[in-house]
């Protein structure tokens, strides 16, 4: 989640619309190294020689991440990563381009979330399943129907289409603002801070 702390706030007497406090992210990880490859103020790490040989030079960047610069103009940076079990890549016409891009993949190797690329609505499926919650302690009849309706009236609108890692607090707070009432507002609130502990012990936000 871009915005990773939404805090409660206190109750409205005359507006639906609540205040959900933003928080900071951690910063990106400290790059380490025995020396460090800026060929730009960018992409930064440990920098070997890659195992073809060549006088090819890789930057090892920190969560796993292997970075190889473009050794000639015209050619494009890559980079090379394993996340879930899977070997991922990414390229960037130049290392600007390509560090914009990692900034959000250190996030999720960092916080181990791969749920953080799901988009929005499946978040809001994990956070409705009963599968979810624990056999002696399912929610009732009542409770669902009205967190089903929330969400669907409330939160899907606004984050549906979003990747996980790209929901603020600002659409949360777009969610709470859309509510009718003070007292509709409220349990829009409480869904939300629901769905968020949710979501961070699922995998899905951080």
């Amino acid at each position: 989640m871009a915005q990773t702390a939404l805090s409660r706030s206190k109750k409205p007497t005359k507006s639906p619309q609540l205040t959900l406090v933003e928080g900071g992210n951690a910063g990106p990880g400290r790059s380490r190294g025995r020396r460090a490859l800026r060929a730009g103020p960018l992409v930064a790490g440990d920098v070997r020689e890659g195992t073809r040989g060549q006088g090819r030079v890789v930057v090892e960047v920190d969560g796993g991440i292997t970075v190889y610069p473009a050794r000639r103009a015209g050619e494009r940076w890559r980079a090379v990563w394993y996340e879930d079990g899977q070997r991922r890549q990414c390229q960037g016409a130049s290392e600007e381009r390509l560090a914009g891009r990692l900034v959000k993949i250190r996030e999720r190797l960092a916080a181990d979330a791969p749920g953080l690329e799901r988009p929005g609505a499946e978040l809001i499926a994990f956070y409705l399943s009963p599968d979810r919650l624990p056999a002696d302690r399912p929610w009732s009849r009542k409770h669902a129907d009205t967190q089903a309706r929330l969400c669907r009236r409330f939160l899907a609108p606004v984050i549906a289409r979003l990747a996980c890692q790209d929901i603020t607090a600002g659409h949360m707070q777009a969610a709470v603002n859309a509510a009718p009432t003070p007292g509709e507002g409220t349990r829009v609130r409480r869904c939300i801070s629901a769905l968020v502990t949710a979501g961070i012990t699922g995998g899905y936000l951080t």
